[in-house]
C-alpha cells in the first residue's frame, strides 16, 4: 500500500477546511462571556509565559523554576506574547480556535489516506471530532493538549511515510516531532515507545536495519527531554515535580479509565461497565495490530493509529499505577478520542463497499442508525456545555461563581495589603497569583511529612507569613486548616464565608 499524494491538498480538503473554520467559530463563541478557560495549570503556563517574556526565565507562579511542566508549550505562547506584545489571556481564544481548525484540518487530511475511504465517511467523522464534548474542553482551555494532540496526529502521518517510502528524512522528520511532543508534555515519551514498537516489528527491513533506525530514532528524539530534565534536576533536585505515589490497585485504575469512556457516550457509570469498556478499548486496538499484521498491511495509517491507540492507553494506566494524580479525565485521555473513532470506523468504507447493494443497504442502515444515535448523544453533552458557558463563563477561574466570590473580590481589591517582603502561603497559590499578580506559594503535600514540618515550624527572616485559604479549592492533599492553625500561631485578617487571609502575630 502506498501513502496517498497530497492529503492535505486544499482541493482534497474543502470538507476539511469548512469544518477548520466551524471549529474556530465555535471556540470563539465558548469565550465570548469570560474568555479562555483557565485551570491551575493554566495559570503555570500564564506565568511561566509573563516571565520569560521579561526576562525572568521559567518561572511559575510562587518565582520557583517550573518543573512540573516541560518547556515547549510556556516557550511557544512566550513567543506569540512576545510578537503581538499581548497577555496569554488575550491572545487564548484566538490562538485555541486557530489549533482546534488545524486538529480538523490534519484529521481530514488524514482520513484521506485511510486504505479506502469516502466523502461520506470522511465528513461523519469530521463532524464527530468537531462536536465530541472532549476535545471542545481542550481547546476551550488554555493547556497544552491543544498543540499535544497535533503534534500526534503530525507523528502518525510522518513515522507511516517512513514504514512506506523508507526514506531517512522521514524518520528523523517523526524522531523530531517526537522531541517536541515529549518536550510539551511528559506523556509524549509515549510516542517514543510507540515509534520504537513500529520500527522494531517493521518486518519489511532486515533485523540489523531495524535496530539502526530505533537506536537513530531514539538518539534524535531523546535530547530535548533530557535537557528538560536534568535542567529541572540541577536546579530542584526534581527530574519532573512532586509526584507521590500510587496507591491505587490496578482494577480501580480501569474503572478511572472506564469512567472517562462512559462520559464520552453518556452512559451512566458502574464500576463493571467502566472496566469493561476499558478491557474492550485495549481489546479494539490489539485486534486491530493483530489484522493489520496478519493481512501484510502494518505500513499503514490504520496500523499506526492502533499501535498509538494501544501503546498510550497502556502508558497511561502504568503511569497512574506508580504515580498518583488526579483520576482519569477527558483531558488526560483526549488522545485516544480520536485514534478510537477511527479504529472502530475505519474498516468500514472497505468493507460495506465490497457488497452488494442489497447487503449495503443491510449493513449501511445499522452502522447510520448507531452514528446518529452517537452523534446525538454528543450533540445533547455540546449543548449542556454551551448552556453553562453562555451564562457563567468557561468552568476554571474565569467562570462567574469564581470571580464573583467573595474572597476573590477582596484580594482583587486589596492587592496592596499585603508586605512584599513576606511570603504567601495559600491553598490554591495559582489561584492567588491570577488574581492578585503577586508570587504565591502552595503549601505542601501531607505525603512529604518533612516539608509539612518545615513549614509549620520553619524559620525566615520576614516579619510576617500571609495564608489565604479557599474554602472551595480544598485539596485533601494539603494540611487541613485547622491543623495548620494548631501548628502556626496566625490571626485573621479578613473573615469571608468562602474563605479567610491569616498573617502571623
Amino acid at each position: 500500500m502506498k501513502v496517498k499524494s497530497n492529503l492535505f491538498s486544499l482541493s482534497r480538503n474543502l470538507d476539511s477546511l469548512l469544518a477548520a473554520l466551524i471549529g474556530f467559530f465555535l471556540i470563539q463563541i465558548f469565550s465570548r462571556h469570560s474568555g479562555i478557560g483557565v485551570s491551575p495549570d493554566s495559570v503555570t503556563y500564564i506565568a511561566a509565559t509573563r516571565h520569560m517574556v521579561n526576562g525572568f526565565g521559567f518561572k511559575s507562579f510562587d518565582n520557583l523554576p517550573v518543573v512540573d511542566f516541560p518547556f515547549a508549550y510556556p516557550f511557544f505562547l512566550s513567543i506569540i506574547s512576545f510578537l503581538s506584545r499581548m497577555d496569554p489571556l488575550q491572545f487564548g481564544p484566538w490562538l485555541n480556535g486557530i489549533l482546534f481548525g488545524i486538529l480538523l484540518y490534519v484529521s481530514g487530511g488524514i482520513m484521506n489516506g485511510f486504505q479506502k475511504t469516502t466523502g461520506w465517511y470522511k465528513r461523519i467523522l469530521l463532524f464527530c471530532i468537531l462536536c465530541s464534548p472532549a476535545l471542545q474542553e481542550v481547546y476551550s482551555m488554555l493547556w497544552s493538549e491543544t498543540v499535544f494532540l497535533i503534534l500526534i496526529l503530525l507523528f502518525i502521518f510522518s513515522i507511516t511515510n517512513y514504514l512506506t517510502f523508507k526514506t531517512k528524512r522521514w524518520l528523523w522528520i517523526s524522531a523530531g516531532i517526537c522531541a517536541i511532543t515529549c518536550l510539551t508534555r511528559y506523556a509524549g515519551v509515549f510516542l517514543m515507545l510507540t515509534g520504537g514498537t513500529i520500527l522494531i516489528f517493521n518486518n519489511e527491513n532486515p533485523q540489523l536495519k531495524r535496530v539502526m533506525d530505533c537506536l537513530i530514532f531514539g538518539i534524535l528524539s531523546v535530547p530535548l527531554l533530557l535537557i528538560n530534565i536534568i535542567r529541572n534536576y540541577w536546579l530542584t533536585g526534581l527530574a519532573t515535580g512532586i509526584r507521590p505515589k500510587s496507591e491505587v490497585g490496578l482494577l480501580k485504575i480501569m474503572e478511572y479509565f472506564g469512567d472517562v469512556l462512559c462520559d464520552w457516550l453518556l452512559l451512566n457509570k458502574s464500576p463493571g461497565l467502566a472496566v469493561f469498556l476499558t478491557i474492550l478499548v485495549l481489546l479494539i486496538f490489539a485486534f486491530i495490530i493483530f489484522i493489520r499484521r496478519y493481512k501484510r498491511s502494518a505500513n499503514g495509517l490504520e496500523y499506526v493509529i492502533a499501535v498509538s491507540g494501544m501503546i498510550y492507553s497502556s502508558f497511561m494506566i502504568y503511569s497512574y499505577s506508580i504515580t498518583r494524580y488526579e483520576p482519569f479525565t477527558s483531558r488526560l485521555l483526549s488522545p485516544i478520542y480520536l485514534l478510537l473513532l477511527w479504529c472502530l470506523s475505519s474498516w468500514i468504507p472497505s468493507y460495506i463497499g465490497e457488497k452488494s447493494i442489497r447487503v449495503k443497504w443491510a449493513l449501511g442502515i445499522p452502522v447510520l442508525l448507531l452514528t446518529a444515535w452517537f452523534i446525538n448523544k454528543q450533540l445533547a453533552a455540546d449543548w449542556e456545555y454551551y448552556d453553562g458557558v453562555k451564562d457563567a463563563g468557561i468552568p476554571g477561574y474565569q467562570e462567574d461563581p469564581f470571580t464573583r466570590s467573595e474572597i476573590v473580590q477582596f484580594l482583587r481589591t486589596n492587592k496592596n495589603i499585603f508586605d512584599p517582603q513576606s511570603p504567601i502561603y495559600s491553598n490554591a497559590g495559582d489561584a492567588v497569583y491570577f488574581v492578585t499578580g503577586q508570587p504565591a506559594r502552595q503549601l505542601p503535600f501531607i505525603d512529604f511529612p518533612t516539608k509539612v514540618d518545615a513549614y509549620y515550624h520553619g524559620y525566615y527572616d520576614h516579619r510576617h507569613e500571609y495564608l489565604i485559604w479557599f474554602q472551595n479549592e480544598e485539596n485533601l492533599q494539603m494540611p487541613a486548616l485547622d491543623t495548620i492553625l494548631k501548628h502556626k500561631d496566625m490571626v485573621v485578617l479578613k473573615q469571608m464565608k468562602d474563605g479567610a487571609v491569616y498573617i502571623t502575630r
